[in-house]
């Protein structure tokens, strides 16, 4: 079975709704912490729906 490399989480704060995109790296050594990298990112409604559409879009010009 293959281990996922990356946790995605998030909320949503502030009155002008952004929402904090959270990405963890896993870290499957057995020294060390459980992530060796957490990114934290606030994105706006409109980055958060940029972001969306090229993650749906990825790859989709190979297909073409």
């Amino acid at each position: 079975m293959e281990n996922n490399r990356y946790a995605f989480g998030g909320f949503t704060f502030g009155s002008q709704k952004l929402f904090q995109l959270l990405i963890n790296v896993k870290n499957y050594s057995s020294v060390g912490t459980g992530h060796s990298l957490e990114l934290g990112l606030e994105l706006t409604t409109e980055e958060r729906l940029e972001l969306i559409k090229v993650l749906i879009n990825a790859g989709q010009e190979d297909k073409e």
